[in-house]
Formats: structure tokens, C-alpha cells, sequence
């Protein structure tokens, strides 16, 4: 009995994160296939159909941000910006943040600021050797950028990370060919 009492007391000592992030593990890899999103260095990416509308896409995205209970915080039209130049793409990044987070986590280590916020990237690619595009989404990964700071926010980095993942992966899910 008192065996019984030990671990049920080591299952409640955990966390809610721990319980969030488990639950994250557990759940997503069953919604969608591990091809969907694939890692690009230390980002994680989806491939999207060039024939869609990119403006649509950047939408869909920041609706499925929103849906999450992350914030928009800022858009950056990289095209646009370019555009002087003579150059012609489609690519935007899209900085979201979730400010429960970051109030708990900038409290521990105000490092955290040279990370933030996180950034969703959209572009149109041209596919090698054809005359096709795809149209791209991913975001840095934002274990590696707090491993790459040594911050202290390994474990809040991981839930950040899982969270947007669901983003990507709600958005091939949208998108399934």
C-alpha cells in the first residue's frame, strides 16, 4: 500500500507543463505523419502546393496562431522589401508570442529577451530543376535558440516548441493534398 502511495505521489509532484508537454508527445505524432514536418538545420518546416494563394496561407496561419492563444505581434513583408531592389519573392514572417510565457520565464532569466519573439517564416520556393514552387512554413526552433544562449528556460523553450510544431502541423493538416 505504502508502494502505491509513493507513486502516486511522484505522478501528482508533476507539473502542469510536464503533464502539457507529455500530453503534446503523446497526441500529435497520432494527428499527423512524421513526414509532415521536417526539420530544415534547426528549424522545423512544412511544404505547401506553389498553386495555392500565398496571401491565403499567411492567413490561415495567423488564424491558426490566434486559435492557439499565441499572439501576432508583428508581420515583416520581406518582398516588399526587396522589391527596390528589383527583386521579386513572396516571404513574410510573422513574430507571435505567447506573454503568459514569457512573464514566468523572463522572471527567471531575462536573457530570454534576445530570443523573442518566435518567428514563423512563409515563402515561395522554386522547386529545383522544374518550372513548379512550393510554398514553405517554419519557424526556428526554440530549444536551440536557448540552448545556443545557455538560458535557463530548456524546459519552457520545449513547450514553446511543441506548441508551435501543432501550429505546423494543423496547417498541413488544412492544406493535405
Amino acid at each position: 500500500m505504502l508502494d502505491i502511495r509513493i507513486k502516486l505521489k511522484s505522478v501528482c509532484s508533476y507539473s502542469l507543463s510536464h503533464v502539457i508537454l507529455l500530453s503534446l508527445i503523446l497526441v500529435f505524432p497520432i494527428l499527423c505523419s512524421a513526414d509532415e514536418i521536417e526539420r530544415h538545420g534547426d528549424a522545423y518546416v512544412i511544404y505547401l502546393s506553389g498553386e495555392l494563394n500565398f496571401n491565403d496561407v499567411v492567413s490561415s496561419l495567423e488564424n491558426e496562431i490566434v486559435s492557439e492563444n499565441w499572439q501576432v505581434v508583428d508581420h515583416l513583408d520581406i518582398g516588399a522589401a526587396v522589391k527596390e531592389f528589383g527583386k521579386h519573392t513572396e516571404n513574410r514572417v510573422v513574430s507571435v508570442c505567447k506573454t503568459q510565457y514569457l512573464a514566468r520565464a523572463i522572471e527567471e532569466d531575462p536573457f530570454i529577451s534576445l530570443i523573442i519573439p518566435c518567428r514563423f517564416t512563409v515563402f515561395r520556393e522554386s522547386i529545383e530543376k522544374s518550372q513548379q514552387s512550393r510554398i514553405v512554413i517554419g519557424f526556428y526552433d526554440p530549444v536551440a535558440e536557448a540552448s545556443g544562449l545557455n538560458l535557463k528556460q530548456a524546459q519552457a523553450a520545449e513547450i514553446a516548441t511543441n506548441e508551435l510544431k501543432a501550429i505546423l502541423y494543423r496547417m498541413a493538416e488544412i492544406y493535405q493534398e
